[in-house]
């Protein structure tokens, strides 16, 4: 019995010296993340997200594929020159050489409607499908309510009365450009042909 009690204190005095040992060397733990968005460092941002895109496998069902086919490139062409042939229908309708007070323009689920008032022309655009409606106000900077564009100028430089500007048809020794024009120069004056 004397060899087993001399192992026991043996096996005892090793235990407690690794256990002293053990706790002289222990060390508070620190826990330092990976992730910048979580306080980790900056630079492993495009490391983490060159892994998650790699590990990426979902396939968004609403993504059209390819897109770049000549197919899908002469659609487009051919939706864009539609649309700008509708654009300059609407713009024939409200601005061209026969003006239409109101009128409503109907292209696939898109209804234009549009209403001439004394200053502006509002345009309408109501989609059908979601039924979104898009107002626009365009001012008419050319015309006043009169229809004369020399008395819109003199409004828009300050004047509040008339210039009176002899119409294009009228036989005079210069004609409404070049009144304008010495206008704008300083040379002409507000009643053409008068002193």
């Amino acid at each position: 019995m004397v060899g087993l009690k001399s192992i026991a204190r043996a096996a005892a005095s090793v235990a407690a010296l690794s256990w002293i040992g053990l706790a002289a060397s222990a060390q508070e733990l620190v826990y330092t993340p990976v992730n910048p968005s979580f306080g980790g460092d900056s630079f492993n941002s495009a490391h983490l997200l060159g892994i998650a895109n790699a590990q990426n496998d979902y396939k968004d069902p609403e993504s059209t594929t390819g897109g770049n086919t000549q197919v899908d490139q002469f659609l487009r062409q051919l939706q864009s020159r539609l649309l700008s042939s509708l654009a300059a229908q609407v713009n024939d309708a409200i601005f061209g050489e026969n003006p239409q007070d109101s009128g409503t323009i109907t292209f696939g689920d898109q209804t234009i409607t549009f209403v001439r008032l004394l200053d502006s022309v509002s345009l309408t655009i109501t989609d059908s499908t979601t039924g979104a409606v898009t107002e626009i106000s365009i001012p008419l900077l050319g015309q006043t309510s009169q229809g004369d564009p020399a008395g819109q100028i003199a409004l828009l430089l300050g004047g509040g009365g008339d210039l009176s500007v002899p119409a294009p048809d009228s036989q005079s020794d210069g004609g409404s450009l070049d009144d304008l024009s010495g206008l704008i120069t300083g040379e002409g004056d507000l009643v053409p042909g008068g002193g």
